[in-house]
């Protein structure tokens, strides 16, 4: 698998539901927002699709769109091994306290996601073949229940040798959170997206030179 992703919805409600407005994002708030994740004034570096780039842009690129009432961030440097751990800066930039983010990179088998409601931990689940189950907090959502149940075993045979410590793979397991929270994925076939998301270009920007 090549999936790699850092994306954090911030707003209230399922991010798919949200993302399915089709709403152009504000460009001046979208900036501010660029600007407070990086810490200085920032320039525009075009846009990226949300499913070509968009949830992984290249190094010093964010992209940060935001919508009347909730704002979508894809940066590779909130990429957390443990999703808790970001709950501070997640009360700092959502204007509720309320965010989902799937997180995942495909060169360490590396995926979670988490979920906050009003500033508190709903949910983070997060794995990693070097380590195990790093966090399994809260209470489990039922699309997870086919993982955890055995329902999804890994073809050992073919994808890993008979002691990978998982029972099922990091990267399947956070592509369903996103197909299900955010309503696409990103080695998922078209046909299951319940979001346009070839079709959502997001802003992108860096620190100024």
């Amino acid at each position: 698998m090549g999936a790699k992703a850092g994306l954090v919805f911030l707003g209230d409600g399922l991010p798919a539901d949200a993302l399915r407005t089709g709403w152009d994002p504000d460009p001046e708030r979208s900036a501010a927002l660029a600007s407070t994740v990086l810490g200085g004034p920032v320039q525009g570096a075009g846009t990226r699709v949300l499913t070509e780039g968009g949830v992984w842009p290249e190094p010093g690129v964010i992209c940060a769109a935001v919508w009347k009432s909730f704002a979508l961030i894809g940066y590779r440097e909130i990429c957390p091994d443990r999703p808790s751990e970001i709950g501070d800066w997640i009360r700092a930039v959502s204007p509720t306290g309320s965010a989902h983010g799937v997180f995942m990179h495909s060169a360490v088998d590396f995926g979670a996601f988490a979920v906050w409601e009003s500033g508190t931990l709903r949910r983070s689940a997060s794995l990693a073949p070097d380590a195990g189950i790093l966090e399994d907090a809260g209470d489990r959502y039922p699309f997870e229940n086919p993982f955890w149940d055995g329902r999804h075993p890994l073809d050992r045979a073919s994808d890993h040798d008979p002691d990978y410590p998982l029972p099922f793979h990091p990267l399947t397991f956070a592509e369903a959170a996103l197909l299900m929270l955010f309503g696409f994925g990103i080695e998922q076939p078209r046909s299951t997206f319940t979001v346009d998301a070839d079709e959502l270009a997001l802003p992108a920007y860096r620190l100024e030179e």
